[in-house]
């Protein structure tokens, strides 16, 4: 039996493409049940916490400039989902 997996480093800026079933939305105007786009601001959150890792950014669309006002949405990830995308920490 293996521990869960451990959250790998994943860069400000990146743009996690997640199907439906590696995400669950913590706040913002998310959809539950839909495949979506997310540009990272930050991880954060125990990632041995159920295997599930929190993601702050902003959605692809979004008009203003990241670093002129808070993320948009915050949403748990399924950690081995983020392994796609970082290297390891």
């Amino acid at each position: 039996m293996t521990g869960p997996a451990a959250r790998p480093y994943v860069p400000s800026g990146t743009l996690l493409r997640l199907a439906a079933a590696d995400w669950t939305p913590e706040c913002g105007d998310l959809t539950p049940g839909t495949d979506i786009a997310v540009v990272v601001s930050a991880l954060g959150g125990d990632p041995t916490d159920g295997g599930w890792t929190c993601v702050v950014g902003h959605r692809p669309q979004c008009a203003y400039p990241a670093d002129e006002h808070p993320p948009c949405v915050e949403l748990r990830v399924r950690t081995q989902a983020l392994h796609r995308y970082g290297s390891p920490s």
